[in-house]
């Protein structure tokens, strides 16, 4: 798909985006000063979301961009938040979008002046969905922005940094207590700081895992200032990968990690719940949070008859699976979700009995869906367990797909 090609927004686009993302930053807000069609359904989202206290919206029109005075409106606008908040954020953040890219915008300078005179930190992030098939899209430069803003302090521990997932793994994972066994820790994810103080403290870990590819900006850099070693996690729903991303973190962590136990009770599971997905259609969206081919690759193993995958880019670590569907589905049909072409494909009435991610449910008639959002923070066998217990709620309750896309999407935020 050509870079400057039409893209069609399927229904489930706008979930998490980049200001939820900066938002769960500790005692921050986020202003974006752009064109109203620019920030509408950004905005709309953060109000209903309850992040009322903490999103804020300035309305430039083309004469402030033409002659320059939209930055001197950005500092008013900036000084009535600070005004009406009392002076309370410890962060304050604004959003670029596309617009500030093509006159040029300064936010540097933005930054340098409110710092001055609010004593906060500040950061740019990047909303920017022209630049969304690029090698440094929005997620990359926002993950950077925020963690940039990192103070290091004057101590090392055994903490792994998780970065790059929009959540830290599940308390219900076993990840837990293996690496505590193993004398590791603690665990730190940007949505576990409750201070600045908190956040300053991932400069303090040993290691960091890159839970997804979204920070692989933010690993480099830290590597680089604080020499934290790092290594690539991918997610897994098979036993053969979870059981890979293991040995992966041994060699990592220099250490054994006692799974075992865990790894048996997971293979009894999935003998005891797997036979009655057999033979069931299916379908795999590029919208799950994890690898789409390789997730497509696990449920083919679990006994489903997979025929769609929709999808617009190919990676790295999908090569392994994809070559794998090949040889051992090679009946499944592949599509790009956000081509135009594909605003037609609802209309051609394809069905499938169960569907993962919400545009695979929207493009095959509206099936049954398992959501697996930003918010699935399951992990090693404890995800497969959580992934199979959720296909059998959905086969087992279904609901209606608009329904069960409102309810997923929309978690609420918290204000300052």
């Amino acid at each position: 798909m050509p870079d400057d090609a039409l893209h069609f927004m399927p229904p489930h686009g706008g979930g998490w985006g980049i200001v939820r993302t900066a938002l769960e930053l500790p005692d921050s807000v986020v202003l974006m000063a752009a064109p109203s069609v620019c920030a509408r359904s950004t905005g709309l989202r953060e109000l209903y979301l309850e992040y009322r206290d903490r999103f804020f919206f300035l309305d430039i029109s083309d004469r402030n961009f033409a002659d320059g005075s939209f930055e001197k409106l950005i500092l008013q606008a900036v000084d009535e938040i600070m005004e009406y908040l009392n002076n309370s954020p410890a962060v304050f953040m604004f959003c670029q979008t596309c617009i500030d890219d093509v006159i040029g915008s300064d936010y540097e300078h933005l930054q340098r002046r409110v710092e001055a005179k609010y004593r906060i930190r500040t950061a740019s992030i990047h909303l920017k969905p022209t630049t969304a098939e690029g090698k440094r899209p929005s997620g990359l430069l926002t993950q950077r922005s925020i963690f940039n803003m990192i103070r290091t302090v004057k101590l090392r521990d055994k903490g792994i940094n998780l970065l790059g997932s929009v959540l830290p793994v599940s308390s219900e994972s076993e990840f837990h207590d293996i690496v505590q066994a193993a004398g590791i820790g603690p665990l730190r994810h940007l949505t576990a700081c409750d201070s600045m103080e908190d956040f300053d403290m991932m400069s303090a870990s040993s290691w960091n895992i890159l839970m997804r590819p979204s920070a692989r900006l933010v690993v480099n850099d830290m590597r680089k200032k604080y020499g934290t070693p790092h290594v690539n996690l991918t997610g897994a729903f098979s036993i053969k990968n979870v059981d890979a991303n293991y040995r992966l973190l041994e060699d990592f962590f220099g250490r054994n990690l006692n799974t075992e136990g865990y790894r048996d009770e997971c293979v009894d599971f999935i003998s005891g719940n797997t036979p009655e997905f057999r033979g069931m259609t299916a379908a795999v969206g590029s919208s799950v949070y994890t690898g789409t081919f390789e997730l497509a690759r696990a449920l083919v193993e679990y006994g489903f008859d997979v025929k769609y995958i929709f999808a617009n880019i190919i990676i790295d670590f999908d090569s392994e699976h994809l070559q794998w569907l090949k040889d051992n589905a090679p009946g499944i049909m592949l599509y790009p979700s956000s081509h135009t072409s594909m605003s037609q494909f609802h209309s051609l009435g394809q069905k499938v009995d169960i569907a993962f991610g919400f545009e695979a449910g929207y493009f095959c008639g509206e099936a049954p869906t398992v959501p697996m959002l930003p918010y699935y923070t399951d992990f090693g066998y404890q995800g497969i367990r959580a992934l199979i217990n959720e296909i059998k709620e959905v086969i087992n309750n279904p609901r209606p797909h608009m329904e069960s896309m409102y309810e997923s999407f929309y978690r609420r935020g918290k204000n300052i």
